[in-house]
């Protein structure tokens, strides 16, 4: 990422590519609640004009704090993607550990609809509310930090895809439940970044996307 933008990044950001690019962590109430609006700063700025939007002097002053203060905590706009993406993770695990804590059973019990349903509605609500998760996801300047940990839970959602399958159809191939698991996650992946480039309804792209998988889904499990 260029640590150049934002007036006052200047030898200051340019002295920080020699520092970790690692946030530094609060040790108090205070500072965390300082992280945290820089952290909701920098996601509204992307949400709003892209990553290209993203500066050291516009990030602090949206967040309402000194740039001496963001330096303190992020050494230059790599690691302010770097906290974004940490806590993308964490606020993402519980929508994974939801959706993994239900049982064969239940998954088992389900219509084609009604699965889907319950897989894809709570990711794309998450997704819809932090939309600036989707523009990192596609700029090249968000880092190889920001890819690898959202390929991590790329990884996580597919293998919970997997034993989703794996309850429905246990007679099924390992090898063919991880191909019908990357073709639903893509699906939903692409619909997703569709929706930054195309101005289209996002309600009824949702619901074209559940009624193109629950037919995938239907017809796989037909065929076994």
């Amino acid at each position: 990422m260029d640590r150049k933008r934002g007036g006052a990044g200047g030898r200051g950001a340019r002295s920080a590519r020699r520092r970790s690019l690692a946030p530094r962590r609060p040790r108090q109430a205070r500072g965390q609640r300082r992280v945290d609006a820089i952290l909701d700063a920098a996601a509204a700025l992307i949400r709003e004009s892209g990553v290209g939007g993203l500066t050291v002097h516009g990030t602090a002053e949206r967040a309402g704090t000194s740039i001496g203060s963001m330096y303190h905590f992020f050494p230059d706009l790599d690691a302010v993607v770097a906290g974004l993406a940490e806590r993308q993770v964490r606020t993402f695990e519980p929508v994974l550990a939801a959706l993994g804590s239900r049982s064969k059973a239940e998954w088992s019990r389900m219509s084609a609809a009604e699965a889907v349903d319950a897989l894809v509605t709570p990711i794309l609500e998450h997704l819809q509310a932090n939309p600036h998760v989707l523009h990192l996801a596609v700029a090249p300047e968000a880092g190889s930090r920001f890819r690898e940990r959202v390929q991590e839970m790329k990884d996580a959602g597919l293998k919970i895809v997997e034993d989703i399958l794996a309850a429905r159809r246990p007679a099924v191939s390992a090898g063919s439940r991880r191909v019908r698991a990357a073709v639903i996650v893509g699906a939903v992946e692409g619909v997703a970044l569709l929706l930054l480039r195309v101005n289209v309804d996002g309600a009824r792209a949702a619901s074209e996307l559940r009624r193109a998988v629950t037919a995938y889904l239907e017809a796989v499990e037909r065929s076994r």
